[in-house]
C-alpha cells in the first residue's frame, strides 16, 4: 500500500514566521486526527472501490504502460491501485509506490516554495522580478513574482517559442540556462502584465531562479528541506538532473506506428513541471493542504483565486485551480511532460482528495475526476451544448481562427452577429471578430516567398509556393516541412500556427508573425 508515515528525520524546518516553530506537536495532532478519521463510520454502505477499475481497463495489461491511482477519504483507508506496466522492456509491472513524473502538477510546489520565501519576508507579492533576475528585458511594464505565479505576467512560453525554432520539448535536451536565454531575447509579451491570463512554463521557471537567488538553495535543496522531508515525502525529488538514477522510477512511453516508444523528457530545467513522486506523496502533501501544516499564509495564497487588472476573477490561484465539479469545490492540476500525464485534486469540504500518475502519453488525466465523482454525492455537471455561429471568426490578438473544438471546449457567447467572446476554464477572455475568408484560387504565392528570420527564436524561415498553399521550412532543420493554407487576407494557417504578413510602403511583404499557443505575434524580418 501508500506509506502515510509523517515522521521527521533531522532538525525541524521553517515553512515561515512562527509557522512549523513545533513540528513534533503538529504531527502528533495530524496522528491523532488520523486515528479520529480510521474509526468514524462510512458516510456509504455502498462502497466505489470496485468500479475504479473499469476506468483503467484499457491500461491493465502487460503490454502497455499504465498508471497508479490513489484515494484519501474520511474514515477510511487510503485506498490504491496500479494499472500496467513501469517498464516494457524489462517487464516491471505499476505499483503504489512506483515513481512517475508529475507534470505541471509540480506548479504547486514551486509556488509553495515562493510563498514561504515571502512569508519569512525575503520576498513580496508586489516584488518586481526585474530587481532579482536583471537579466530580463525591460518591458516598459513592471511585472510582479506575483503574476509569474499566477500567470499574468504575459511572458511568452519558453517551448512554445522553441517549437517555433523546430525544437520541441522533448527533441534536445534544455536546462535553466537555456530557457533563460530564450526568455531574455524575447522583444515583445502577450499582453501588458495584469491585463489577461496565459499560461507560460517560463513564469515557473523563473520562480525558480528567484528562489535560488533569494535563499541561496537550489529549488530541489529548499524543497527537500522546507517540504519533503518535514512532511515525510520519502519518495518526492526534483528532476534537476535528467541522467540521475531514480530507483523505482517509472519509463514514459507514447503510442506511435501501431506500438509503444519511450518518451523521456531530457530536461535539466524545472519547477515549471520535473516533480518525481508517488501517488501515497502526492497525497500526503494534499493532507498537508488539508490541515493546514504548511501556514495559513501558503496555504490561503496556493488557491485563492486571482485578479485581473480589471477586476475579473480567475479560476488560477497560484499554482493551483479553483473549480466546480459536481457541486463540490475543486482545487486541482493537470500535468504532462513527455510521455507522463498526472492529475491531483483536492475536494476540502469533503477532505477527498485523488493522485492519478501515468508512464502514457495518451493517458488521459480526467480519469482523476472521473474517480473523484465515484465518491462526490452530487448531479453530474451539466454538458455544454453550444451551437458554433456560421462563418470565420478570428482571435483580435492573435489572429488564429476559431475552430468548432475550442468553441464547445469552453464558455461560449455569441454577443453580435460579429463578435464572439469565450471564456477560458481559466476565467480569461478571448475575444474572435468575424473576418472575411479569401479563396486560394485568388491568392497570388509569390507575394509572399522569401527567407524570414528572427533573433527572438534563433531561426530563419524559407517560405515558398507550394501546390497547396506555402510550403514552409525551418533552416538548419531539414527534415521539417509543412504546408500553409491561405485563411483570409494575408494569413496562412499551419498546424498549430497561425502565420500573418506584414506590407510596407508599395504593398510588399517585409515581414511575418507568427502564433501559436502560449505565444503570440513571433516576429520574423524578410532578409531575401
Amino acid at each position: 500500500g501508500v506509506s502515510t508515515d509523517l515522521s521527521v528525520t533531522g532538525k525541524p524546518a521553517q515553512f515561515g514566521r512562527g509557522v512549523m516553530q513545533d513540528v513534533s506537536d503538529k504531527l502528533l495532532q495530524q496522528f491523532v486526527a488520523c486515528l479520529e478519521l480510521q474509526f468514524a463510520p462510512l458516510e456509504s454502505a455502498v462502497e466505489p472501490a470496485p468500479q475504479i477499475d473499469p476506468i483503467f481497463a484499457r491500461f491493465n495489461s502487460d503490454a502497455a504502460p499504465g498508471c497508479a491511482v490513489a484515494v484519501d477519504r474520511p474514515g477510511q483507508p487510503v485506498l490504491t491501485r496500479a494499472y500496467g506496466m513501469a517498464d516494457l522492456e524489462h517487464g516491471i509491472r505499476n505499483t503504489a509506490d512506483t515513481v512517475f513524473e508529475a507534470g505541471s502538477v509540480s506548479k504547486q510546489f514551486t509556488a509553495a516554495a515562493v510563498l514561504a520565501l515571502i512569508d519569512q519576508g525575503k520576498l513580496k507579492l508586489d516584488t518586481n522580478v526585474r530587481t532579482i533576475i536583471p537579466e530580463l528585458p525591460d518591458y516598459g511594464r513592471v511585472i510582479t513574482v506575483d503574476q509569474l505565479l499566477n500567470h499574468t505576467s504575459g511572458l511568452r512560453d519558453w517551448g512554445a517559442v522553441l517549437g517555433l525554432a523546430g525544437w520541441p520539448r522533448t527533441t534536445r535536451t534544455n536546462g535553466q540556462k537555456d530557457f533563460l536565454l530564450i526568455a531574455t531575447r524575447q522583444k515583445a509579451l502577450n499582453y501588458e502584465p495584469g491585463a489577461e491570463s496565459s499560461y507560460t512554463n517560463t513564469g515557473y521557471n523563473l520562480l525558480t531562479e528567484i528562489v535560488q537567488r533569494v535563499s541561496g538553495k537550489s529549488l530541489a535543496a529548499f524543497s527537500h528541506e522546507t517540504f519533503f522531508v518535514p512532511l515525510g515525502m520519502t519518495h518526492t525529488q526534483w528532476r534537476d538532473n535528467f541522467r540521475r538514477v531514480v530507483p523505482g522510477r517509472a519509463q514514459a512511453y507514447d503510442w506511435k506506428d501501431g506500438g509503444y516508444e519511450q518518451d523521456m523528457p531530457f530536461e535539466d530545467a524545472y519547477g515549471n513541471g520535473g516533480l518525481l513522486t508517488t501517488v501515497g506523496d502526492l497525497l500526503i502533501w494534499n493532507r498537508a493542504l488539508d490541515n493546514g501544516t504548511l501556514g495559513k499564509f501558503v496555504t490561503t495564497k496556493l488557491a485563492e483565486r486571482s485578479t485581473l487588472r480589471d477586476g475579473r476573477k480567475l479560476t488560477y490561484g497560484r499554482g493551483l485551480f479553483n473549480y466546480s465539479f459536481k457541486g463540490a469545490e475543486e482545487v486541482a492540476h493537470s500535468g504532462a511532460t513527455a510521455g507522463y500525464r498526472a492529475w491531483l485534486g483536492r475536494y476540502p469540504a469533503q477532505r477527498l482528495s485523488v493522485a492519478l500518475l501515468c508512464n502514457a502519453a495518451n493517458a488521459d488525466t480526467g480519469m482523476g475526476r472521473k474517480v473523484a465523482a465515484l465518491f462526490l454525492p452530487g448531479p453530474p455537471d451539466a454538458e455544454r451544448n453550444a451551437s458554433m455561429p456560421q462563418g470565420l471568426f478570428v482571435d483580435q490578438a492573435s489572429g488564429t481562427p476559431l475552430d468548432a473544438a475550442r468553441f464547445r471546449a469552453n464558455d461560449s457567447r455569441i454577443v453580435s452577429n460579429d463578435r464572439v467572446e469565450l471564456t477560458g476554464r481559466d476565467g480569461n477572455v478571448a475575444v474572435f471578430l468575424r473576418t472575411a475568408p479569401v479563396e486560394a484560387s485568388a491568392v497570388k504565392l509569390a507575394d509572399y516567398a522569401g527567407l524570414y528570420a528572427s533573433d527572438e527564436v534563433g531561426a530563419a524561415y524559407s517560405i515558398t509556393p507550394g501546390a497547396d498553399g506555402l510550403t514552409w521550412r525551418i533552416r538548419e532543420r531539414p527534415d521539417f516541412v509543412q504546408v500553409l493554407k491561405p485563411v483570409y487576407r494575408d494569413a496562412f494557417q499551419g498546424d498549430g500556427a497561425t502565420f500573418r504578413f506584414q506590407r510596407g510602403a508599395g504593398g510588399k511583404v517585409t515581414a511575418l508573425t507568427v502564433s501559436v499557443e502560449r505565444a503570440r505575434n513571433v516576429r520574423f524580418a524578410r532578409i531575401r
